[in-house]
């Protein structure tokens, strides 16, 4: 009997079955001896005592076949249009009764949809691209982004959908995977960068022809499947620069990103501007810029300017993390806070709160408008346009004790 028998008829034994091979003289060496070298050709004395267990020869099993629609429809007792409504998360088509059995059914028998043959026959690929344009590495660390980011995906998921995200740099942004490959039904952007890095970014993705959200953005006369998702930013400056008013302030720094330009921050500062200025009591308004606006970044540049050209009476932040970095690095010097000099912060992503003073900051509604830039582009794939093409959600003024 050659090796390639004794291999064969290895297959005839049932797995588990007790290794006799030691019954035969010098059976552990001449086990070790096949392991490390199949081509050796037995002891003629030993081929009637070997049986072979899973741990002497490996072997492939075959692999489970995969249920199918039908088995789980016979396993629950209903029809395969049933569990194909299940799968499809058409629930209203369904009793409770009918769903727990599917349900059941489908744990039993580790169903798993055959998205690839879902795909073919709905021709669509059931996922929505979300391109988040960010100099950062670490571009979800922004709150705001951060927040778009969950209402987006949370309303996907609940309607059947995946989500397909990517950071991308702004020079990198016409070699994203999501712009050179048809990869999904509808994309969402966050652009970033000078208004032409913008523009660039706004004529690559309408190259693409698919439904396109964009947040915090504008656009004009465009014949592109387009919708707005925004914030009256301009108006939230505003409100702010009231709060700082009240103070009557001769002095004001306007701390921003010295990293990333996006069209929303813009607003604001220009909304604080245009407040401050009509006021007619500010004499001197300065934009801060402060790098990638960490703590350490933050009091590197406020120091600075403090030097420079005096300690502000009134520090206006483009979020609450600034604002919060500045409070501290305020009270570390020894100026009160509100007293000396006033601060605010804003979208009022709960880290307003934590801080002591509290901040005065604008409550932001990023999280809805992830959800509704999600909806637009959902009801977009089923009636083939957007109903509106903007959409604009107001700022809520969160007064605080710092200003």
């Amino acid at each position: 009997m050659t090796p390639v028998d004794l291999m064969e008829a290895s297959h005839q034994i049932p797995w588990g079955v007790e290794n006799n091979w030691n019954s035969c003289s010098g059976g552990a060496e001449n086990l070790t001896a096949l392991r490390n070298n199949p081509s050796r050709v037995l002891p003629r004395h030993c081929n009637r005592k070997i049986i072979f267990s899973p741990k002497s020869i490996k072997r492939t099993m075959p692999p489970k076949k995969r249920a199918t629609i039908k088995q789980v429809a016979e396993h629950a007792h209903v029809s395969p249009m049933t569990v194909s409504n299940y799968v499809n998360g058409h629930f209203d088509l369904l009793s409770d009764k009918m769903k727990e059995r599917v349900s059941k059914s489908i744990k039993e028998l580790n169903y798993r949809r055959n998205f690839g043959a879902h795909v073919l026959r709905t021709s669509q690929l059931w996922s929505i691209g979300l391109i988040i344009v960010d100099r950062s590495d670490e571009f979800l660390a922004d709150g705001y982004t951060t927040q778009i980011t969950s209402g987006f995906s949370n309303y996907l998921n609940n309607n059947g959908y995946s989500l397909l995200l990517q950071g991308v740099k702004p020079e990198e942004f016409e070699n994203s995977n999501i712009v050179r490959n048809l990869q999904t039904d509808a994309i969402g952007v966050l652009f970033s960068g000078d208004d032409a890095a913008r523009q660039s970014q706004f004529e690559l993705i309408c190259e693409l022809s698919q439904p396109t959200v964009l947040f915090l953005e504008d656009f004009e006369n465009s014949t592109h499947k387009l919708c707005s998702i925004k914030q009256d930013e301009i108006a939230g400056g505003s409100q702010l620069a009231g709060a700082v008013l009240k103070y009557s302030p001769k002095h004001v720094a306007i701390l921003t990103s010295g990293e990333n330009e996006w069209a929303a921050v813009n607003k604001r500062i220009a909304g604080m501007r245009r407040a401050l200025d009509q006021a007619g009591v500010v004499d001197r308004i300065f934009t801060v810029p402060c790098g990638d606006t960490s703590f350490g970044d933050v009091s590197v540049s406020l120091e600075r300017h403090v030097r420079d050209h005096g300690l502000p009476d009134a520090v206006m932040c483009i979020n609450d993390y600034i604002a919060m970095s500045a409070i501290t690095l305020l009270k570390r010097r020894g100026v009160d806070v509100p007293g000396r000099t006033c601060v605010t912060g804003f979208n009022a992503f709960q880290l307003h709160q934590m801080s002591d003073p509290t901040i005065t900051t604008m409550q932001s509604p990023a999280y809805e408008m992830g959800q509704a830039g999600a909806k637009a582009l959902l009801d977009c794939l089923d009636s083939d346009g957007f109903s509106d093409r903007v959409i604009t959600f107001p700022g809520i003024l969160v007064q605080g004790e710092s200003a």
